[in-house]
Parts: structure tokens; sequence; C-alpha cells
């Protein structure tokens, strides 16, 4: 049986991460980004394209505007509040990107053909400051996971502050940790958020709300502003970290496992955010589709066949990954209270390091969870030839019954378009994130087409049943930010009159987030909003809805409910 190092250790903790090759795709963004290209992919068309104007602009006013900036950005440095300034006097849109990496997203493109894209990765790639008394650091928009884990190792501080790395170290939506932010504003303007407002704090990174209203989520997945630098918070090593993995045999399992999770996850009884895998989904981190069902390329997989090659390989419908940490005296204990708590589920079973091969998805899942990127996530993208991604992120509440309900509406429009549904939750205390992932054949028109009108179905079914995504391709932002419909769309109506005001000349980022400028709305720059994208019902969608009309209405404990017991009225 092997055995491995302790996860606080410097043993287990490599001061750099390989930059793997991803089908011919370099994952060094500095390899990328200071060439003409993917050197990797010399086989690219580079030849200069079809200038595709921005709305409004002509082409001599285009060719002036570009030659003044190029000027600008000729020299070494450019201050970033310049370039603002100039796309206000051009009126060309600016499309503000960290370092291009947004998987399922719709990448680093901009929403606006023609909109100048601001890539802050290039030269804005600083760890500016790392206090370790306080476990936080001040960077800007270009530091990933990666340069800030090689970063604290390369001054000392690698064992005794670790990052929240996700899945993929190249970027994530890690808000909650943050502290402070310095905004370039769309007319130019430098603005401090939090403690970092005071041009001689000592507490920049200390306490992030700061004196009156607090405005930072005004700059999350927004276009009122570039962050230029944001204070992150860091954890201090907790002594030791063990990882683990439970496997569970059916796909109703499901539904026991999450109200298993949530006392945990509410109580923090579960230490990090653990994450269930599809069983398919798994599988795909070590076959392709063409090895885990030979003859059946371009053919849909039924239930029957994937619980076969599941139950061939020896693989499980759902797999559980989660960790424990503190010194060992405190976290063994710890994890068989936990081990207990999973092995109620028929069939479970129960798995550390020492238990799986040395190619398991669970070694480097270990690493995730010790704040060590890897990029060995990307390996289901292998799973079909020329594979493009698009996901589907919807919030779910904590409940087993509910959460089994979401992934089969997802199967059930997967199936009817044509695709295998790869499945991941990811618990919260009182939410989980649920990300389906449409794996299509990017060579192909037909498939191409599919996969976005599955989306946009699916975005329908499941603003049927209540449940909003919380991001999505930007392609599918109109119609997300549609969902979002009480009181007349209100929320939307705020989003635009703040960009209005802050945003007069509407150049920064016009439509990120279905938010777009007065000289967009109505020109039909909008996608997918106002019609109806399902051909037929989803039957799942149908079963769910008749089952809430007939079932016991859900206790609030609320006032009003109170007062109806006691035989009272409700008070309006």
């Amino acid at each position: 049986m092997a055995s491995f190092p302790n996860m606080a250790s410097a043993e287990a903790r490599p001061r750099k991460i390989d930059r793997p090759v991803y089908f011919g795709s370099h994952m060094d963004p500095a390899s990328v980004i200071k060439g003409s290209g993917d050197p990797l992919n010399p086989h690219v068309n580079t030849a200069p394209r079809e200038v595709k104007l921005p709305p409004g602009v002509d082409l001599p006013t285009f060719t002036a505007a570009i030659k003044k900036l190029r000027a600008q950005v000729g020299h070494e440095w450019v201050e970033l509040n310049d370039i603002v300034k100039w796309a206000n006097d051009t009126g060309i849109p600016l499309w503000p990107i960290s370092i291009g990496r947004n998987l399922g997203y719709g990448g680093s493109a901009p929403r606006v053909a023609g909109s100048l894209i601001v890539h802050l990765g290039r030269r804005m790639d600083k760890v500016i400051s790392v206090d370790p008394d306080t476990a936080c650091c001040l960077l800007e928009p270009g530091v990933s996971y990666f340069s800030l884990y090689e970063h604290l190792n390369e001054v000392g501080l690698g064992e005794k502050l670790w990052v929240d790395v996700p899945d993929l170290g190249g970027g994530s939506d890690h808000f909650a940790q943050h502290c402070g932010m310095e905004i370039v504003m769309p007319t130019g303007e430098v603005v401090r958020t939090g403690m970092m407002a005071m041009s001689n704090s000592q507490t920049d990174q200390a306490f992030n709300y700061g004196f009156g209203p607090y405005i930072d989520g005004m700059f999350t997945q927004s276009n009122l502003g570039i962050v230029t630098k944001m204070g992150m918070w860091l954890m201090p090593s907790p002594g030791g970290c063990i990882p683990f993995m439970c496997t569970f045999p059916e796909h109703s399992d499901l539904e026991a496992l999450v109200n298993i999770m949530r006392p945990l996850m509410v109580n923090r009884q579960l230490h990090n955010i653990p994450g269930l895998r599809l069983g398919l989904y798994d599988t795909a981190t070590y076959q392709t589709r063409e090895e885990a069902f030979p003859g059946m390329s371009g053919k849909p997989i039924t239930p029957e066949m994937e619980k076969a090659m599941l139950k061939k390989r020896g693989a499980a419908a759902w797999y559980f990954y989660a960790a424990v940490y503190g010194p060992e005296h405190m976290a063994r204990p710890h994890l068989e209270f936990l081990k207990s708590c999973f092995m109620v589920v028929p069939g479970a079973q129960f798995f550390l390091r020492e238990n799986v091969s040395e190619d398991h998805y669970l070694l480097d899942r270990a690493k995730v969870f010790a704040g060590v990127p890897t990029f060995r996530e990307l390996d289901w993208q292998k799973w079909i030839p020329n594979s493009g991604t698009m996901f589907f992120s919807p919030i779910s509440p904590v409940d087993g019954k509910e959460a089994l309900a979401q992934v089969d509406v997802c199967k059930a429009r997967f199936d009817e378009y044509g695709f295998d549904l790869f499945d991941v939750l990811y618990v919260g205390p009182r939410e989980l994130h649920h990300i389906c992932i449409l794996l299509f054949d990017k060579t192909d028109p037909e498939q191409r087409r599919k996969a976005f009108k599955c989306i946009q179905v699916l975005i329908e079914d499941h603003a049927k049943l209540g449940y909003g995504e919380y991001r999505t391709h930007i392609a599918l932002q109109d119609q997300v930010m549609e969902t979002y419909n009480y009181n007349d769309s209100a929320l939307l109506r705020l989003h635009e009159k703040m960009k209005d005001g802050l945003d007069p000349r509407g150049i920064m980022a016009p439509g990120r987030s279905g938010v777009w400028p007065a000289s967009y709305r109505g020109k039909g720059y909008e996608i997918g909003t106002s019609q109806q994208h399902a051909e037929t019902p989803n039957p799942v969608v149908e079963r769910i809805l008749k089952e809430r009309a007939s079932a016991p209405k859900k206790r609030t404990y609320g006032t009003d409910e109170l007062l109806a017991a006691k035989g009272g009225k409700a008070r309006f």
C-alpha cells in the first residue's frame, strides 16, 4: 500500500506547476501572449481578417482611432485610464479580460463585434503584497491561482499560506475571500473600495466593508468598471489535510447524499466545498468515449449501456470528493465521523489516497483541497474529438429530491439533443451549484447549433421550476437575465440605471450579463429574449410541476402562519 506525505508538508507541495499541452494548446499564458500566437499551433491562420467595425463607427474614424491608440500603447507602459478615456472619445467599446480563460462560458470573446479587448493579464500580473501575519494579499488581475501559488513558494510562504484553488487554477469565482478593490470607472476615474478608499489606510485587506454603502458587488459579473487591484484572504496552513472519496452505486442515491450533506454543511462539519460527480463524468477523466463505448461514435448511450459500462469498470453512479483539515490527531477522528454519515447509504464505499491507483483523480483532487493547482480537471475534454464546451449552471436548494429532479431535467434535454450528460454538484451550506457540462464537436455546425439550442431550452425549463443560473455563456446572458423577472424585471431596470449613470457613453463591455447601455437597447443586440425555445415540453418538468401542485404546502414558520395556527388573520 502506497504512503503519502502530509499535504501541509513541503514534500506534498511542489514549488512549480507544470503547464501541460491540451489539444495542441499551451496552458502557460506567458508562452502565448508574449509571442505572435500559440507556438504549438503554427498552422493557425494569423493573416489579417476583415475588420468588423463597432456599432456606429465608420472605417475612417476607426482607422484614425486605432492609429492614435497604437501611438499610446506602443510605449513600454500605458495607463489603463488613458485607454478608457480614448474609448470615451472614440465611442469604441472595450471588453476587459484578465487572462482570457472562461471555459464553457464563451472564452475571451467580446459580446459586441468590433470591441477592443483589453488584455489585463499581459502586463498587470504582479503580486503587489502578501501579509503572512494576517494571511492576505493584494493582486493585479493577471495573477492566476498558479502564479500566486508559485509566488508564495518563491517568497518562502508556500507552506504557511494556502490558496483556495478551484478545479482549474486559471481562474474562478471565489469572491467571498476578497477584501477591497481598485477600479477604473467607465469615465477613466480611479476608485478604491472598503478600507482601501483611505489614501493612507493601514488596514487595506483587514476589513472588507469600510464605511457607507458596500458597493463591491457592483463590479462582479458587471460592466461598470475594470478592477485593477483586489485584496484576497488566504488560508493559513491548518497543519494537515486528509482527502477522501466515497462512491455510491445507484443514480437515485443522489437524493440521500444531498440530504446527508445539508446538516453537515450548515453546521460546518464538512470543512470545504465538496463535489459530487456523475459516474460517466468521472469515467471521462480516464477514457475517451470510443474506449468506453466502442463503435458508438455519434450514437446515443442508453442508461442501460451506461450502467453496464460503469459496472464493467468497477465504477459507481456517483463520486463524492471531500477533505478534512487539521493536525492528524484532530482530523482523523473527524474523518471517521464523516465516514459513518455516508456509509449508511447501501453499497457505499470509502477510499483514501492509499486505496486507489496512482492515476486516480482522487490524488489530483487532494492537491486542489490543499491549495495546489492542477490541470487534471481538463482530461474529460478528451471524451470526444474536437470537443467544445458549454456549461449550464443553475442553483438548487440543498434538498435531495430537488437535486435529483434537476439532474433528471437536464438528462432529458441532453438525450433529446444527442449529448452525453456530465454532471457535478458542489454543495454549499444553503445552496447547491449544479454544473452541467455539454461537450460537442466544435467542427460540426449542426452540433454547435444543437448545443446552443439545448442550453437555451434548459434555461426555460429551469425558469419554469423557479431555478436561476448564476453564470452563463456570453451569448445566453440576455436570456438568463430575462428570467430574473420579479416586478416586471425591476432588477434589470436598476442595472440599466446604474449603467447609464456610470457609463454614459456605453463603452464598457456592453451586453455583459445582459445589461446594455441606452445606445444599444432595443436595437437587436439582445439574443434569445421574448421567445420560446423549446419545441416540446420536458416530461420531467411537467411531472415536477404536477407533483408540486398536489403536494402539501411547505411550512414557512413565518408570522402569518403562526397567526393562522392561533386562529388569527394574516396581516397586510
